[in-house]
């Protein structure tokens, strides 16, 4: 596996690809963190939010860089579709993690916060952080170019998920009842409860991260399951 991550890591890179969502990033948070100083937690649930976008993004740069031929001979020399779709999901995980670490780590390092973040702050940041990420990289594993051939389909379903995720909060006072909380990735719960995760109880912030976990663990095992059959017949 070790070695199929770092194909798909050099082949990502080489495509350049990456520039996009990776540049995109970086340059909100300097944007954010150009004024300060910052109040700890907002800035986390805000920057959270941007790496939520990015990944998105960034999923769907990954997926979409390989060439159908190029795809279809590294699965037939690792005899294994699901494998090859369980190394680009790690290598995305990857690169989410190292940007998580980055975003969480600059305001520090940085002296961007009014107060020291201090060991919780940061801990329920980078965890925070983390999955928004896989959430948002979890939603470009179903709108790729193998699932969704039309490149306008899939940008234009992506920036409508990406829209409703961050305003579910409104969309539930429109939509009563638990299908939107169930529907749609829990990515304002997870926003809401960092913003103010210095008011709520430590319980309450992780009911959400656990939320957002399940939801992650759901989309990708479904994913790997149903990808590798796909994959795996167009190859014989």
């Amino acid at each position: 596996m070790k070695g199929l991550i770092r194909y798909f890591l050099h082949s990502y890179t080489v495509s350049q690809r990456f520039f996009g969502p990776v540049a995109g990033i970086i340059i909100a948070v300097l944007i954010l963190y150009s004024y300060k100083p910052n109040p700890v937690m907002s800035s986390y649930s805000a920057t959270a939010v941007f790496l939520f976008i990015a990944c998105a993004w960034l999923g769907l740069s990954f997926l979409n860089h390989e060439q159908a031929v190029q795809k279809q001979v590294v699965i037939v020399q690792l005899r294994s579709a699901r494998r090859y779709s369980m190394g680009g999901l790690l290598t995305m995980v990857l690169l989410t993690l190292l940007l998580d670490v980055v975003i969480v780590i600059y305001p520090v390092l940085s002296g961007s916060f009014q107060e020291p973040a201090g060991l919780q702050r940061i801990l329920l940041a980078l965890a925070g952080h983390a999955l928004m990420g896989l959430l948002g990289i979890t939603l470009s594993l179903y709108l790729q170019s193998s699932w969704v051939p039309r490149a306008s389909y899939a940008a234009g379903m992506m920036l409508i998920l990406l829209i409703l995720s961050i305003s579910a909060g409104k969309v539930a006072e429109v939509v009563p009842g638990p299908m939107v909380s169930i529907l749609l990735p829990p990515v304002f719960p997870v926003m809401d409860r960092m913003m103010n995760a210095e008011t709520l109880p430590v319980s309450s912030v992780l009911g959400a991260y656990a939320h957002a976990l399940a939801y992650i663990i759901l989309l990708a095992g479904f994913y790997i399951y149903r990808s590798g059959r796909m994959d795996y017949n167009k190859t014989i």
